[in-house]
């Protein structure tokens, strides 16, 4: 009878390790994520920095930036390849179920160390169940009984940590915030302020409803803003997501960061971003405190490209002031390999003042350091007022225009003009040129 009892934990034991090891190869269920992103490049040549900032090496290349966009620009402003299957070979094996891969998964799971482990206790129960029972006497029978029970918890335990380990965890993502109020409004509530460096900018970051909340937006899409002043007025601005901090690819969730001028006046704050934004400014600073809530929803996406030179392989970006926050992000959808046709990716950062430079100096750099075959990046500090064309380092730092090649100007007002029209003058056509506001 006891011999019966033993034969029988002995072949629950067996089946418990088949049943763990067929859990632990079995190929659970995959979540195959179809990302969008628009124009990435992946080979730069050489680059120079010129740099006027004490303490940063000239002659350093450097990186730019591209806004992360989990909602795709229309398809006119889409680059696309040929030249890659819709199917990663992972994917398509994955996808195929021919003899060939059973049979490869088969010898993968012979050959594996748990299939080897489960052959080493099969034996073992085996000797200990054998020996058991050509030993007679009840001493002898109760001492192997109590050995093979040893043997057979230590091989249950062993089972189940086999099978929870092959348990596949839950993925983490972000969730798009629903933006369901009236005219498509949601929420957010005001939860620090920080000034950037020496620089006369600062940094509003926002708490959204929930933490796994993220807002999808296209790259060069703003933020829309609304709330009320003292006076109930109705104050509006637009901004793009301050993104500096965030690994390449990654998406913010529970958070929402701009950054704004933070000038004396109001006049002066509306030279860098216009009077509508300069208004709502000036009650974020003086009236909103911490904890307080405003309305928001996505706003207008201005990256657009109507050029007949398509896909387009190489990208300029010439910036000023907060117009290089647009341009980091841009810099950082981009970059990753494999993820557009664009090839290279040129960056010119022009201030009047050195600490104008602490907004995104160090990320830029940060980027270069990661793609410094596919990015250059030029900081030059000089006067605005200055024709770009006078500027040596401009001249040097701004490709002539080539077919395939995809202008981008992002600064002040006055700033952008004078860009675009020296960008005209090497040769770059108007709808090859976008200008973000």
């Amino acid at each position: 009878m006891m011999h019966t009892t033993t034969m029988l934990r002995f072949a629950t034991t067996i089946c418990a390790l088949l049943i763990s090891s067929a859990l632990a190869f079995s190929p659970g269920p995959r979540h195959l994520v179809h990302k969008t992103t628009h124009l990435r490049p992946e080979v730069v040549g050489n680059s120079r920095l010129y740099n006027s900032i004490g303490g940063r090496g000239a002659n350093t290349a450097l990186r730019s930036t591209a806004e992360s966009a989990l909602a795709p620009i229309t398809t006119s402003n889409l680059a696309v390849s040929i030249d890659k299957p819709l199917l990663t070979p992972v994917e398509y094996t994955y996808r195929s179920s021919s003899p060939t891969n059973i049979w490869r998964s088969f010898l993968a799971v012979l050959l594996s160390d748990v299939f080897k482990t489960a052959i080493v206790a099969f034996l073992i129960a085996a000797g200990v169940t054998l020996l058991s029972k050509c030993l007679t006497g009840g001493a002898a029978s109760g001492a192997f009984s109590k050995i093979y029970n040893s043997v057979s918890t230590t091989l249950n335990k062993f089972a189940a940590v086999i099978t929870k380990s092959s348990r596949a965890k839950p993925v983490d993502r972000p969730v798009p915030m629903p933006f369901e109020g009236d005219g498509g409004w949601g929420k957010c509530t005001l939860r620090s302020k920080k000034k950037v460096g020496t620089s006369p900018f600062t940094v509003y970051e926002f708490a959204l409803p929930k933490p796994e909340y993220n807002i999808p937006l296209a790259l060069g899409q703003q933020v829309d803003f609304c709330c009320l002043s003292s006076d109930d007025d109705i104050c509006m601005g637009n901004f793009y997501p301050y993104e500096v901090g965030n690994e390449s690819g990654s998406v913010q969730r529970g958070v929402l960061k701009v950054v704004v001028p933070d000038s004396e006046s109001v006049e002066k704050n509306a030279e860098q971003v216009g009077m509508g934004n300069s208004k709502f400014i000036e009650v974020l600073k003086e009236e909103m405190r911490i904890g307080d809530e405003i309305a928001i929803k996505p706003g207008k996406a201005f990256l657009q490209y109507n050029g007949k030179h398509v896909p387009v392989t190489d990208m300029v970006c010439v910036a000023s002031g907060l117009g290089i926050v647009p341009i980091v992000d841009q810099v950082k959808s981009i970059s990753p390999k494999g993820t557009s046709s664009v090839k290279t990716t040129s960056v010119v950062w022009i201030n009047e003042n050195r600490s104008d430079f602490d907004l995104a100096m160090d990320e830029l750099e940060k980027e270069y350091m990661k793609y410094s075959t596919k990015l250059a990046v030029s900081c030059i500090m000089d006067d605005l007022k200055k024709p770009l064309d006078k500027n040596r380092e401009v001249e040097e730092a701004v490709p002539y225009f080539n077919a395939g090649t995809m202008a981008v100007v992002s600064g002040p007002k006055r700033f952008a003009e004078t860009a675009k029209a020296y960008l005209n003058r090497k040769g770059y056509p108007d709808n090859c040129i976008c200008v973000l506001p």
